[in-house]
Formats: structure tokens, sequence, C-alpha cells
């Protein structure tokens, strides 16, 4: 990976989940071509249109965000909760088991995972200041957005994202958007 990669919302390919239960459209995954059993980060977006469960990642932390409806959550043992766009991002473990139902119509929502041991992740709705030591960054465009780099400017149509592999290089985001920051674990 170099410099920044353009990542359009219509040219994300549909496929079925791993546990057969929704759909799913990949963002990006690292390294490039990587399989579910072997990424060491991915990001996509989830279809849920019914009740059910997750599809179970043993050894990966997964970032979960709704984009778009509301969403009856239960992660391992823990109450059920209630997400809408709003929420803050719900973070958990890839074994964990996770029950959701959406509440009225279908949900979207963003889903972020790493793989544990290796590469941790910081999921938010702007860039921290450690952005500048992350292996990439990917922005994620919730609306119309645009991105300035060192050396160009870049802009996002809504669901478009920019994977930036020398995250320091941006220097700013205007609009509404999601930054997931990718680091190597410690050794």
């Amino acid at each position: 990976m170099s410099g920044t990669r353009l990542l359009r919302a219509a040219d994300r390919a549909a496929r079925p989940w791993k546990n057969g239960g929704g759909v799913t459209r990949d963002v990006a995954v690292f390294p490039e071509g990587a399989s579910d059993a072997d990424f060491l980060w991915r990001a996509s977006i989830a279809t849920i249109a019914q009740a059910g469960p997750f599809s179970s990642f043993p050894g990966v932390d997964r970032a979960f965000l709704l984009l778009r409806g509301e969403l009856a959550i239960t992660v391992g043992d823990q109450e059920e909760r209630r997400l809408r766009p709003s929420a803050p991002t719900l973070v958990f473990a890839g074994e964990d088991r996770v029950e959701a139902r959406p509440v009225g119509e279908n949900c979207t929502a963003l889903n972020i995972m790493t793989r544990r041991g290796r590469v941790s992740m910081r999921v938010g709705h702007r860039v921290t200041a450690e952005g500048a030591k992350a292996i990439a960054l990917l922005v994620f465009a919730l609306e119309s957005t645009a991105l300035e780099l060192r050396e160009a400017r870049v802009d996002l149509a809504p669901g478009d994202a920019l994977l930036i592999d020398r995250p320091a290089d941006l220097v700013a985001i205007q609009g509404a958007a999601i930054a997931a920051e990718f680091f190597y674990a410690a050794a």
C-alpha cells in the first residue's frame, strides 16, 4: 500500500456473511486480497435485515457503528441495548456471542475488525493526536466530505472512503466522517 486509495461506495460488491445470515460489502481489507481467515484488518458495511447472530471471528477485535436504522443488540451476557447512528462505537471480541435484530427497517452498520495481538485500532468521529503513529488511516464519509492532505484535496460522497497509508499527511477533514486508525501491536 502506498499513498492514498479512493474507495467509492458504488464499487463495493455484496457477499454473504461468514455465517450466511446477511450481506456485507468490504470497504478495505489489509493485506489487500486477504480472506476472512488471514486479514490483519478489515472494514466493511453490513446490512442487517433480520434478527440473528453475528458471525464468530475468534482472535479478532471488532468495532461496530450503526449508520442507519435502529438495532437491538446483545453482546455476551450483557443486557440488550438499542443502537442508533448517534451511539458511541460498540467494541467487542470477535468470539463473543452477539445477537441483533433491526427495530423497524433494515439497518446498515460499519464493522471494523483487527487481528488481536497483531494490529489494534482506534475508531471515532475524529482523528486522534496519535494518528501520525498509525500504519494506516481509513476515513469513511457520512456526508459529502472534503479531506485536505499535504499535497492534495480529496472529495468524498456519502459512503465513500479514503485509505491513507501515511496518516500524518492528513491536514483536515471538512464534513462528518468516521476515522479508523490502525496500529501494529507492540512486540
